[in-house]
């Protein structure tokens, strides 16, 4: 943090680039970005999805506070702070809400792509996880600790609770009309 916060406090061309990066890190953002694809759960009669999306999606942010509370950890003393919030730091809710949209996201759609867009599509998640815990960073807003536990706590929330809800089944689930294509043909059984 002290080699990083001293760059964007130097230039503000920077820090505005930062401030943009660090937005889908917001609980706005995620919440602008998921309600659609919630509606299409629903309305595509995948409800475990939908319910996934709604918790994850909504009860990150709290349960990071709640964290945050516990642990007490305070944000770094900077000489020169371009970001100031009187919350605590450990772990970043920006971090823990950017890797829960993504994850997210991925559950809903990565199935549903062709090969060569999936590779896009997680190169591209990561990427943005990568670059909005980098602007964490270097605002002077998070140690790096508060980022990694900020990603880690994301991604532990997404995957408990996607095993919770069973929110990516087998496709001959999510599809019963198409199981029977689906499914392998056992040798001596004819093709019906």
């Amino acid at each position: 943090v002290d080699a990083l916060e001293p760059a964007a406090a130097r230039s503000s061309a920077y820090q505005v680039v930062l401030n943009v990066v660090t937005t889908p890190g917001t609980s706005w953002f995620r919440f602008l970005v998921l309600a659609p694809v919630v509606v299409w759960a629903f309305r595509t009669h995948r409800a475990r999805l939908g319910w996934l999306l709604v918790v994850a999606g909504g009860s990150v942010g709290l349960l990071a506070v709640l964290v945050k509370d516990v642990v007490g950890r305070m944000r770094p003393d900077l000489p020169h702070p371009i970001y100031s919030s009187d919350s605590l730091s450990f772990p970043s809710g920006h971090s823990s809400g950017i890797v829960t949209l993504v994850g997210l996201l991925l559950i809903a759609f990565l199935r549903v792509q062709r090969p060569r867009i999936r590779v896009v599509s997680i190169v591209g998640s990561v990427l943005l996880v990568l670059a909005v815990g980098w602007t964490r960073m270097a605002l002077g807003a998070h140690y790096p600790s508060d980022v990694l536990a900020g990603f880690a706590f994301g991604a532990g929330l997404v995957l408990i609770l996607a095993a919770v809800f069973d929110a990516n089944p087998p496709p001959q689930e999510e599809h019963p009309e198409d199981s029977r294509l689906l499914q392998q043909q056992r040798p001596g059984e004819e093709r019906a």
